[in-house]
């Protein structure tokens, strides 16, 4: 016996309505006639359904703009086939999207559908930004690309694919099997991706990307869903920049080095000063080995400090800050830390301007010309001297011709027959005295005539000729001579310069006694400590007034001397510079003790240098 479909009780059938008006979705019945027999709430919104328009008109009327459309073909099989069918249209006349499932029922069929025109909407800006985001990834100058959990890329984009793959497609192969030789175990990639992937934590880092690429890469690995984005640069170039420029700040602190070495090592003074307070601002080892002070003590310091007894630089540094260049001059003065010592410079004093025209600093180069000024005052001096010997050499050999005429005639004079004795006495002593005076002609004109080869001589001899120059200074300076002989083989040397060194010897010591003393000389056999060579030690003694320590430690620098005007500072230069030359050697010993006071020079001579 079949079944009997009953019709529901009209309270049921109003609770369906009721619940069918609450639903998000709209639902619309069709009968077999294309009319609208029911219609929910939701239906009417979507539709634009009024109630007039139920059991009215036929569907196409309704909606005239589905005639001939795809939507129509669903409805006509889903009425004359019996099944179901959904279909996803626009909607044009009230501009909607619309996803509908048409259903056959008994009497027509009915409509299941909804409004999903922001869903369209927003796929179609999904879309439109996902097509604008490949625009950009496709245009950027870096490198993306995307691996998942296995390591096989699943995108690159343009510039990727320029770099990594510029003979094929790499999307879809492993990345360990494309670049064996690159990707080796321990490299900065591999460490770092695998970090990434694992960790799930970002790494950034650079690297140098071998065959077949040969690039530098600045990287990023960032953990995704699927497994890792990559954004990479070719840096290649940028490294070979900061190489270059490290190469070139490399060459640059080695030229400052080279240049700050020649400017601190320079022999000639240099320096900066300060325009307005003439400070020193910088200066190297000769400026202040010049000034005598270390070279910190004298930064910031202004020039009248240091330099108070050389007024003229005050004045040529003040015409340089005004913008006047000094060129060559000649300054001269003591130093504080050399006073009594009168020492010269040739200055260069330049302004160096900034970028308004303004001075900002005084350029200063300094040459020390001491040396020079006292080497012309020396050359002068020797010109006179040379001339005063050659002149007393003239001298002496102009009177030895009526030196002899009146030797001669006294001899004769005291030859004479019936002399009477006091005459004869007083003959004597002329003719003595005029072969002293023969004997001093002889010395000089031995000084003048330089030998130019060695001679072989005696101690004694050579030292009494010396002696015989100065008998007259000795008896007026009331100095007495006491020698003491105890050599006896003769020495070689250059006769005249021996001579020459014992000379100024002897010269000094007159000078220290000037009211009178005692002159001791001892010559004698000895043996050189030092070299053990043997040969001849000349000893020459005084009781002056004795040198200070200042004197002893300066006596053998050329042109000092403590005789002012009248001496030349040469003399005991000279004589170390011929003992030198002889292999031998001079010292002194010296004290200004008020009772034992006085001077002895050791001069030691080997027998055959």
């Amino acid at each position: 016996m079949g079944s009997e479909i009953r019709p529901l009780p009209a309270s049921v059938v109003a609770n369906l309505i009721q619940v069918a008006d609450t639903l998000s979705d709209a639902i619309v019945f069709l009968d077999r006639e294309w009319r609208i027999t029911y219609a929910n709430a939701r239906a009417h919104t979507v539709s634009r359904l009024s109630a007039f328009d139920l059991n009215s008109k036929t569907h196409w009327e309704l909606f005239p703009s589905t005639v001939g459309t795809a939507v129509e073909q669903t409805y006509r099989f889903v009425m004359e086939e019996r099944q179901e069918r959904e279909i996803v249209f626009f909607y044009e006349p009230f501009q909607v999207w619309i996803d509908m499932r048409a259903i056959p029922i008994d009497d027509g069929i009915a409509l299941h559908y909804r409004d999903i025109t922001a869903l369209k909407v927003a796929e179609a800006n999904r879309d439109l930004a996902a097509q604008r985001l490949q625009q950009v990834l496709a245009a950027t100058t870096d490198a993306i690309a995307s691996l998942d959990r296995n390591w096989n890329f699943t995108y690159v984009n343009r510039r990727a694919a320029e770099l990594l793959a510029p003979s094929g497609n790499v999307v879809g192969q492993n990345i360990w099997e494309i670049y064996p030789d690159a990707l080796y175990e321990g490299s900065p990639f591999v460490q770092n991706y695998h970090e990434a992937m694992e960790l799930r934590e970002p790494r950034r880092f650079e690297a140098y990307y071998p065959e077949p690429l040969n690039l530098w890469f600045k990287v990023e690995a960032h953990p995704s869903e699927e497994g890792l984005i990559l954004f990479f640069r070719d840096i290649t170039e940028h490294r070979l920049f900061e190489e270059q420029l490290r190469q070139q700040q490399t060459e640059t602190e080695r030229q400052r080095m080279e240049l700050e070495a020649v400017y601190r090592t320079a022999p000639i003074g240099l320096a900066l000063f300060d325009p307005v307070t003439l400070r020193i601002t910088r200066a190297n080892d000769a400026q202040a080995e010049f000034i005598g002070l270390p070279r910190e003590q004298i930064l910031g310091k202004a020039i009248a400090e240091i330099a108070p007894a050389i007024p003229r630089v005050l004045e040529l540094l003040t015409l340089a800050a005004s913008g006047h260049p000094v060129r060559n001059q000649l300054v001269g003065g003591e130093l504080p830390g050399a006073p009594g010592h009168e020492r010269y410079w040739t200055v260069n004093y330049l302004p160096v301007y900034a970028l308004d025209g303004s001075v900002e600093a005084i350029s200063s180069a300094a040459i020390e010309v001491t040396q020079q000024i006292k080497s012309e005052a020396a050359l002068r001096q020797s010109e006179k001297l040379a001339a005063v010997g050659r002149l007393a050499s003239s001298i002496s050999h102009e009177i030895n011709n009526p030196l002899e005429a009146v030797t001669n005639l006294v001899y004769l004079a005291r030859m004479h027959e019936g002399l009477p004795a006091e005459l004869a006495s007083y003959l004597a002593s002329a003719q003595s005295e005029l072969s002293r005076v023969s004997q001093i002609v002889t010395q000089t004109l031995r000084f003048h005539r330089q030998s130019v080869g060695s001679s072989w001589v005696s101690a004694g001899p050579l030292i009494d000729s010396v002696l015989d120059l100065y008998h007259g200074r000795f008896a007026n300076s009331g100095i007495k001579v006491e020698t003491f002989y105890e050599a006896a083989a003769p020495f070689r040397c250059f006769e005249n310069d021996i001579r020459q060194v014992l000379n100024n010897l002897v010269a000094n010591a007159v000078d220290a006694m000037r009211g009178g003393g005692r002159l001791t000389i001892r010559a004698r056999n000895a043996f050189d400590s030092a070299t053990g060579a043997s040969g001849i030690r000349i000893s020459i003694g005084d009781n002056g007034h004795g040198m200070s320590r200042e004197t002893q430690r300066r006596m053998y620098e050329p042109f000092f001397t403590t005789r002012d005007l009248n001496g030349t500072g040469l003399g005991l230069w000279i004589s170390s510079e011929i003992v030198q030359r002889h292999q031998g050697r001079l010292a002194a010993r010296s004290t200004q003790d008020p009772i034992r006071h006085g001077t002895v020079f050791t001069l030691f001579l080997p027998r055959e240098p």
